[in-house]
């Protein structure tokens, strides 16, 4: 396992966040707790948002996992509205005393769902540069690709990426109101620039994140080389890619999963072969083991049985007839496949299943 060096910043950066559900509100205020730690700015994509915030007494409540109550505050706001991001003037009160703000972003986390980050980040995309850290704490794969293609084509000007693997249980009872149901882990991980083969991080100022988010008691947030969190993504993404369009498509809890063993070696199959043949992961020691189709059925397993009563995401959003993550999910390895030369028929299958239930809703 690859080590990051600590030396905390002596100045007090600045952490904006987007996409405040569960996991943005959840790591907004888990933030907000490490000591001489960062200054936290919610981007509020919409000006509801902000009417919620203040019905919420300005603050976040975080329910502990023992029923221990806690309220942050003293966030600073970003609100989105005519085409431009707007901060609050200091110490003024007044609902229009708002000004444009086109300040550079520094340290961004991203908690949108995977279908909305392109969207998210198109209305920032002015405010961020080479210098600019983003980590991206969202369920699937594949938004960096998406990002590159349609906002930062140009290697050399584009931001430094970071990998977020978030496995908290965490439940949004109302806007800036959660409950810490399932205390877990965090993973972060930066991407290198250019060469797969080097797990170095991009510049000095991208470690900033990596070293202060594990400060945080609340998050248990580990830093890892980029290997090391590659496979921790991927890991996450062979479960959710059984579990989520398997769930949807048979409207079901998790428990259903453990009827369709057969279907479940063959998506588990594909996945294997396509990891095993990355080039990102050739003669990285255990990969054979931990990608065996063997380890990942009994990660699966371990998880699914864990979660049996629970209703995947997939399921709400096709019974809601929102755009589900299927191409950022089973998409992801029907991508990779192809890039490595690995057919991936049963992904590809279920990929076009859930796109076409979910257009004919």
């Amino acid at each position: 396992m690859c080590s990051i060096t600590s030396s905390i910043a002596a100045l007090r950066p600045r952490v904006h966040v987007i996409g405040l559900g569960s996991i943005g509100t959840f790591a907004a205020h888990s933030i907000s707790e490490i000591p001489s730690g960062p200054t936290v700015t919610l981007l509020l994509h919409r000006k509801s948002l902000l009417l919620a915030y203040r019905l919420a007494n300005s603050q976040i409540q975080f329910e502990s996992r023992d029923g221990k109550k806690i309220t942050s505050h003293e966030y600073d706001l970003e609100t989105f509205f005519d085409g431009q991001w707007h901060s609050k003037l200091s110490g003024s009160q007044k609902d229009d005393s708002w000004k444009v703000n086109r300040e550079p972003i520094s340290n961004l986390i991203v908690c949108v769902k995977a279908t909305q980050t392109v969207l998210a980040i198109r209305s920032l995309a002015g405010r961020l540069n080479r210098d600019s850290n983003i980590l991206f704490l969202q369920n699937g794969a594949g938004m960096i690709d998406a990002i590159n293609e349609q906002l930062f084509s140009d290697p050399n000007s584009r931001p430094n990426y970071l990998i977020g693997v978030i496995s908290h249980g965490v439940t949004l009872n109302t806007s800036f109101d959660i409950t810490h149901t399932g205390f877990s882990a965090t993973s972060i991980g930066a991407v290198p620039r250019g060469s797969v083969d080097t797990g170095t991080i991009p510049n000095s100022q991208s470690r900033y994140m990596l070293e202060t988010l594990p400060r945080s008691t609340t998050l248990n947030a580990t830093s890892y080389c980029y290997t090391d969190i590659l496979q921790i993504q991927l890991e996450k993404l062979a479960v959710n890619a059984f579990c989520n369009p398997i769930c949807a498509l048979n409207d079901a809890r998790n428990e259903f999963l453990f009827t369709v063993p057969e279907l479940r070696r063959a998506i588990l199959q594909e996945i294997s072969q396509v990891v095993l043949s990355l080039p990102e992961l050739k003669g990285v020691a255990g990969v054979e083991e931990r990608f065996s189709v063997e380890r990942l059925e009994s990660t699966v397993n371990m998880i699914i049985t864990k979660t049996s009563q629970t209703t995947c995401s997939m399921v709400w959003d096709l019974r809601a007839r929102r755009e589900t993550e299927i191409n950022f999910i089973n998409g992801s390895w029907s991508r990779m496949g192809l890039k490595v030369g690995v057919k991936t028929p049963v992904n590809d299958e279920l990929v076009r299943k859930v796109l076409d239930r979910g257009s004919n809703h």
